[in-house]
């Protein structure tokens, strides 16, 4: 099976920066199909636009623009990637990266698909890192992969741990296409907990609290609109649940680090 060495996708590489132990690329996806094959180190994979369908040996999903994918190196997999302009974000950690900061990588076998919208924009404002920031150590995203590295180890433990029924409730919910339409007691209800109860534990398994959580859901689903040209920012604004433009525009730059307005012109350039 083939392997790909550090720092090589299928693809046009539209940018790569090499930073110590770590290797971040912009990639054009261009083959329609890639057979199996493995990677020589873990990484992150940001999909930008486009669209395509990942299968590995324990499943397969269908990725659209906003997916985020961790790989382990010994990960076998397999792509079809759909008709259109296709482009993924790659954050790449070499084997001494993990020794050096003393992660587990072992905690993070196989290949998962994460949906917590807490990791989406911290990979969102990587991204625009890469794009905005002269400096070549980029501390930032360091102190990104950080957190989301830690979230991930604390997640693992508690999915080997025993998890409260109505955990699995929520996060089926918040997955789900209707959420700006969720009030506070109709999650209390799903969970069948008290809405006490829900607001106290909930940052336990989601890594922030309720409200937050759902504000993050609303900016990553306006960061998707983003990328058509024809929808308007105050037509994102209004989709996505904001009260005006101003409090969508203060909120998306916050979260991500540029305006969407500084966003769409990145995110869609070619």
């Amino acid at each position: 099976m083939l392997q790909l060495e550090k720092g090589k996708y299928f693809g046009i590489q539209n940018k790569a920066i090499h930073l110590d132990n770590l290797i971040i690329t912009d990639t054009e996806y261009t083959h329609d199909k890639v057979d199996w094959h493995t990677h020589q180190n873990p990484y992150f994979t940001f999909l930008l636009t486009g669209s395509m369908q990942e299968t590995n040996k324990k499943e397969s999903y269908e990725c659209s623009a906003g997916t985020l994918l961790f790989h382990n190196w010994q990960d076998a997999h397999c792509n079809i990637k759909h008709p259109g302009y296709t482009r993924g974000f790659h954050i790449e950690l070499e084997q001494d990266f993990f020794d050096k900061y003393q992660l587990p990588l072992s905690q993070m076998e196989g290949s998962l698909k994460l949906y917590n919208p807490v990791f989406k924009l911290l990979f969102r404002s990587m991204y625009m890192e890469t794009k905005y920031t002269a400096g070549i150590e980029l501390l930032s995203i360091r102190e990104s992969l950080f957190k989301v590295l830690g979230m991930l180890v604390n997640e693992k433990h508690r999915e080997t741990a025993r998890q409260p029924a109505w955990v699995k409730k929520i996060k089926e919910v918040l997955n789900g296409s209707d959420i700006f339409v969720l009030s506070w007691d109709t999650l209390a209800s799903i969970a069948q907990v008290h809405p006490v109860h829900l607001s106290r534990c909930f940052p336990k398994y989601f890594n922030t609290t309720v409200g937050d959580y759902l504000k993050k859901l609303r900016i990553e689903q306006a960061a998707g609109l983003l990328t058509k040209a024809d929808v308007s920012l105050t037509q994102v604004s209004y989709e996505c649940g904001f009260a005006d433009q101003s409090h969508f525009i203060r909120s998306f730059k916050q979260a991500v680090g540029v305006t969407p307005l500084q966003y769409r012109k990145i995110i869609t350039a070619r």
